[in-house]
């Protein structure tokens, strides 16, 4: 299913939702909107203008990106809210390339030291893979450390706010992202996005293709308007509007809840190991879906 080409597009052919009021374009980070400055910035080449796949490589980082049709070429901001801690020598050190339509963003990895975290009434300490924790909360625990997702999208990584990566993109871009922990949030219509997340929860304002693996994580997509895969091995997958010509998605440990706009054709898949299955919208005669619920119940309101 995998279909990554980048595909130039006018902005008047883009789906209504790229349109959509963005949140401030130059602050769109946690850290940004506290006061931070950026500790690396960059700008594409303005002689190769036009939409470009980033890809976003990083071990603890939280990825905010934005489509803007007014941009000829990407821009990246590089964030860390703590300038003591080892994520804002990853920021300082973050290596960003623009060649043709590629666009690649690689952090360093961190070395994790051993720490006590508090989050509201959880504590939680030691380091690497090795944790014990007093209460539980909205948590993620893996080799690269504790991830906390508070209620505003920010994420806490052994203490630190970790690294977030502003990216503003041309219209007709993609996004390509593989993180051990920290959440990506997309604004505007991405042509493509393929993420990779251990931990961490995938928002998305509207895609045409997307192919999601979250191990530890909700995934919540406004619209897709071409094909989804998602697969999320623990949490729940939310597609607000399905307008394209498949779907394909699996919760092992979650909710699956997804609107069928009518113009959508082809086939719809949905399944949940542990949670129910809920589908919105047509109930045309002319698609295959199939909504199993191995330990839930499948609904058609």
């Amino acid at each position: 299913m995998t279909n990554f080409e980048i595909v130039k597009r006018d902005a008047q052919q883009l789906p209504a939702q790229a349109k959509s009021p963005l949140p401030d374009r130059m602050l769109l980070s946690d850290a940004a909107q506290s006061g931070a400055e950026a500790l690396t910035a960059f700008t594409g080449d303005d002689r190769q203008t036009g939409p470009v796949l980033a890809t976003v490589t990083a071990q603890d980082a939280t990825v905010w990106s934005a489509v803007d049709a007014s941009l000829s070429v990407p821009t990246v901001r590089v964030y860390c809210a703590d300038p003591g801690s080892p994520y804002a020598q990853a920021a300082l050190n973050t290596s960003i390339q623009h060649h043709g339509n590629e666009l690649a963003i690689t952090v360093p990895r961190i070395a994790t030291p051993s720490r006590t975290i508090r989050h509201g009434n959880t504590y939680i300490s030691g380091s690497g893979n090795a944790y014990s924790f007093t209460s539980t909360g909205d948590m993620h625990i893996n080799s690269s450390g504790v991830t906390i997702t508070s209620s505003t999208g920010g994420t806490v990584i052994n203490g630190h706010r970790g690294v977030e990566i502003e990216i503003l993109l041309p219209a007709g871009s993609g996004l390509r992202t593989t993180t051990s922990s920290g959440s990506v949030h997309g604004y505007g219509h991405l042509a493509g996005a393929r993420i990779d997340a251990a931990s961490g929860s995938v928002r998305l304002e509207s895609v045409g293709r997307a192919e999601i693996e979250a191990a530890s994580g909700s995934v919540r997509i406004g619209t897709v308007t071409e094909w989804i895969s998602v697969n999320a091995a623990s949490g729940s997958v939310e597609v607000a509007r399905h307008s394209g010509q498949q779907a394909r998605v699996r919760a092992a440990s979650g909710s699956v809840t997804l609107t069928i706009a009518a113009e959508a054709s082809g086939t719809v898949d949905a399944h949940s190991a542990a949670g129910s299955v809920t589908l919105h919208g047509s109930h045309r005669r002319d698609m295959t879906i199939n909504a199993t619920a191995s330990s839930g119940t499948v609904r058609r309101p």
